[in-house]
């Protein structure tokens, strides 16, 4: 059979090449009398060469296609459907997204369009890779009934975690409404207010709520360092601060906050979810501020129960083992640090203020690297499959006291060099899950779009993380399928 496929194929080739030759140079309008001799010259002369090239290069991917076939079957993964049709639709998918053509880690701009959300992509300079946009294949799918449509069958049944402070709150937030906003017609608009319960709800497309006492089957038993003890206290904790962690940390313990409790958006139709927890910083001690969970306990006793009370609830499993994390801290760890500063100098800061704008010392920078580096080995051993872990990089925000643009730069240079460092450091399990998120890199320049001084706007700003996002969760499950088949 594959003789005859490739005598037919050889057949076909030859008189395409005889035929259409010429449909190789699409900006040849002028000047095809002069040129004809010459081509018809390299025609004969290149013709045989070229022949054999295609012939060649038609066995080796018959060959590659008949080891897929013979060597495929079932996964436990595939949605409703062969695993050769999840592989075509895959291939293409991405058959203009791959190899060199990597758009979200190519140089390029953020294209802002304030009529269309999904039109705000990021696009890369090299005019031969054009845009990607996951989120616009999975609205259409969305606005449809059929349980049959799914064109991004990849993402079924994903989950992906975010573990940071509120920007992470916003992209899981805002990921859900701009699918339920960008059906025609919207179920509803895009909300810019974080301090209001979302407006997609259960009976929209997309869903996302925060884990209140509204959902008491979810919501996680009350964390305290010492179950037995209300009142103990880290032993670590500053002595004269005491007296204020006891004060402080009971209204924090069984707090229902907005704005700081985690974040669930759920995407029923593919069975994909996001989930959130907030942090306070690393650990912010001296900071003025007293919660009963940010020594980043909250991991094993907030974390890992809403996870086992979400998989219960919606019978999946999966909810266990993430696909996709991401890690970020950095503006809390800043204001900690300007709060410390205003307290030397006995006055409050504003951003008027030079000392704010001082660079970090060396003792700061090192108090972060040994707690940023144990809150991620704590998540890989947590969470010890191989889903990558991303570090998400810092976003300028708009002039602040408590985010300084100098010490913004300087923070987000040190995590990047921790994360570069750890990669390669030898025998380190977790070397190969690292990966870097730069997507606050490419805000930079849309400050005029942001919520308040320092968070971005859905447009464009969500759009693009979740774009970013969706990627990631593609090409990481193209990578570990070719690789389950070696």
């Amino acid at each position: 059979m594959i003789r005859k496929m490739l005598a037919n194929l050889y057949k076909h080739t030859n008189n395409n090449n005889n035929n259409n030759n010429n449909n190789y140079i699409p900006l040849q309008t002028t000047n095809n009398n002069n040129n004809a001799s010459s081509h018809s010259q390299n025609e004969s002369k290149y013709g045989g060469a070229m022949g054999c090239l295609t012939v060649t290069l038609i066995i080796l991917c018959v060959c590659s296609l008949t080891t897929v076939w013979v060597s495929g079957g079932r996964e436990k993964w595939s949605y409703q459907g062969e695993e050769s049709s999840w592989m075509l639709e895959t291939a293409a998918w991405t058959s203009n997204h791959q190899g060199d053509c990597r758009p979200f880690r190519m140089a390029g701009y953020l294209h802002y369009d304030r009529n269309h959300t999904l039109n705000n992509n990021w696009v890369p300079f090299n005019s031969r890779c054009p845009p990607a946009s996951l989120l616009k294949p999975l609205v259409k799918d969305l606005q449809t009934s059929d349980n049959q449509q799914i064109s991004l069958p990849w993402l079924v049944n994903r989950t992906i975690l975010l573990i940071g402070d509120s920007i992470e709150r916003f992209h899981a937030r805002d990921f859900c409404d701009i699918l339920s906003a960008s059906t025609h017609p919207p179920y509803h608009p895009i909300s810019d207010n974080g301090f209001s319960p979302s407006m997609s709800t259960n009976k929209t497309p997309s869903f996302s709520f925060f884990v209140s006492n509204d959902y008491p089957s979810l919501k996680p038993p009350p964390y305290f360092l010492d179950p037995n003890n209300h009142d103990a206290v880290p032993q670590d904790w500053p002595p004269h601060l005491v007296q204020s962690y006891r004060d402080h940390h009971l209204q924090w313990a069984n707090r229902d906050n907005i704005r700081t409790s985690p974040w669930i958006c759920e995407v029923p139709k593919y069975g994909f979810r996001i989930i959130t927890l907030f942090g306070f910083g690393l650990e912010p001690y001296n900071s003025g501020a007293y919660y009963s969970d940010q020594d980043w306990s909250k991991l094993e006793h907030t974390l890992k129960p809403l996870l086992e009370r979400l998989a219960k609830e919606r019978a999946a499993v999966q909810v266990m083992t993430p696909d996709l994390i991401e890690v970020s801290s950095g503006l809390w760890d800043l204001r900690q640090w300007s709060e410390e500063d205003g307290r030397k100098a006995g006055r409050a800061l504003d951003e008027e203020t030079e000392m704010v704008y001082e660079p970090l010392s060396r003792e700061r920078l090192d108090w972060w690297h040994l707690r940023a580096l144990r809150l991620l080995r704590k998540v890989h051993h947590l969470f010890p499959s191989q889903a990558p872990i991303f570090w998400r990089v810092l976003h300028h925000t708009k002039r602040h006291s408590v985010a300084p643009y100098s010490r913004v730069q300087q923070l987000d240079a040190f995590a990047i060099h921790l994360i570069r460092s750890l990669k390669q450091a030898p025998n380190d399990p977790i070397a190969s899950r690292l990966k870097l998120n730069d997507w606050g890199h490419r805000m930079l320049g849309f400050e005029n779009h942001f919520r308040d001084a320092v968070h971005p706007q859905a447009v464009p700003g969500s759009v693009l993380w979740s774009d970013m996002m969706l990627w990631e969760v593609s090409t990481d499950r193209l990578r570990e399928t070719v690789e389950g088949r070696r």
